[in-house]
């Protein structure tokens, strides 16, 4: 399969009703929600969450600009955070969410980081089987980084080690 035509953009204050409605409509698809008060707080100030933190929130738009999804990393420690990757139904199957994975985990080694974590829902079918595929692998604990609590709505941590290049 050949790479898909995607451009990966930072996402600015004004873009997060967007982020939000894409990131919502992917949850609902699962019976969950966006919940801007607690897990998805992050969606409401990209430079507080993201950008003082040295990550990065992105919108991930096709060829003629249509929005595809939403990409979000930042480091925390030694450990990157992949915090959001949704991506529409239009955008699914197509290589667009191992591309994501390929640009966290390179950015996360440019940032020093020995890993990547990230909690999610194990309703998340689709995103659980991309991780796993990726070399994630089930972790609690300390080896969850800054996911070893995990929030009310998530309930599995991943975590991809980066010392051997992939």
């Amino acid at each position: 399969m050949h790479a898909p035509a995607v451009a990966f953009r930072r996402a600015t204050q004004s873009d997060l009703p967007a982020v939000q409605a894409i990131v919502g409509a992917a949850l609902a698809e699962y019976g969950l929600r966006l919940l801007l008060e607690s897990s998805d707080v992050d969606l409401t100030d990209v430079e507080r969450h993201y950008d003082a933190r040295g990550g990065c929130l992105e919108l991930i738009e096709g060829p003629a600009g249509e929005r595809l999804g939403v990409l979000g990393w930042r480091p925390a420690g030694e450990t990157a955070e992949l915090k959001k990757l949704y991506l529409t139904p239009a955008a699914r199957g197509r290589g667009i969410g191992r591309l994501a994975l390929d640009r966290t985990v390179a950015r996360a080694r440019a940032a020093g980081c020995s890993a990547v974590v990230l909690e999610t829902a194990a309703v998340l079918s689709e995103a659980n089987r991309l991780y796993t595929r990726y070399g994630f692998r089930p972790v609690r604990g300390r080896d969850a980084g800054s996911f070893a609590r995990l929030s009310e709505e998530c309930d599995l941590a991943y975590r991809l080690d980066l010392a051997i290049p992939m």
